[in-house]
């Protein structure tokens, strides 16, 4: 195993705190990520690029729920999870026929497939845990064929405010009862969810050489979605 790959994981391993436990909430918590607004822009933009047997890849797919939904909603699919975290790995159950996972790390991905040979790929909320995601944007970039697409759907950078009254409890954060590993631990966590803007994550694809086509800040400015296009 590589010494980047473990550096990897290790990062995550902070992230996601107890890995069990953070690949059980990836699943219960999927249907609010994978609703009906990120349905219907993937149905206006993903959709129609699609060939008669499309190629998805999903970058940091977790516990593989999406590759299980995208098989269920789009027949003859062959769908592609990249992830590199023992604890997703160890979550996934059985997959339908035409799904797979590679175990690679998006910090320098080196993925066995061919130039130009998939339609789409999804980037949801992964971007936002990479120490950078230039490797793989630029994988993404090679993999796709001309026209193909890559959906982003992301934490960008929101105000302090914002952020803790949406994902923490105010009151405990200034009453000096409150454990010092708390604080700590809500302040690390504003810090990785808020690494990049939506600016940053349209600047850092078209840099790659992709034409942004829908940019759009969902949930309060916290998250927010990004289509883009080869």
């Amino acid at each position: 195993m590589s010494d980047l790959i473990e550096k990897t994981r290790a990062m995550l391993a902070i992230h996601h705190r107890d890995g069990e436990w953070f690949a059980n909430l990836m699943k219960e918590t999927y249907a609010g990520r994978f609703n009906d607004d990120f349905w219907a822009a993937w149905d206006i933009f993903i959709a129609p690029v699609f060939t008669d047997n499309p190629v998805v890849v999903d970058l940091g797919s977790g516990p593989g729920l999406f590759l299980k939904d995208i098989a269920a909603r789009i027949p003859g699919v062959h769908a592609i999870g990249i992830e590199c975290a023992p604890w997703m790995l160890d979550a996934v159950e059985s997959l339908p026929a035409g799904c797979e996972i590679i175990n690679d790390d998006l910090h320098d991905p080196h993925l066995p497939l061919a130039d130009h040979s998939v339609d789409a790929v999804l980037a949801s909320v992964v971007i936002h845990e990479m120490n950078q995601p230039v490797r793989a944007l630029q994988e993404v970039y090679r993999l796709l064929k001309k026209g193909g697409r890559f959906y982003v759907m992301d934490w960008v950078r929101a105000p302090l405010d914002t952020y803790i009254e949406n994902e923490s409890d105010e009151s405990k954060i200034f009453n000096q009862m409150t454990d010092v590993k708390e604080l700590e631990e809500t302040f690390v966590h504003f810090m990785e969810h808020n690494r990049y803007s939506i600016d940053d994550l349209v600047w850092l694809l078209e840099k790659t050489g992709f034409k942004v086509i829908d940019k759009t800040e969902i949930r309060d400015g916290r998250f927010a979605r990004v289509i883009a296009e080869k």
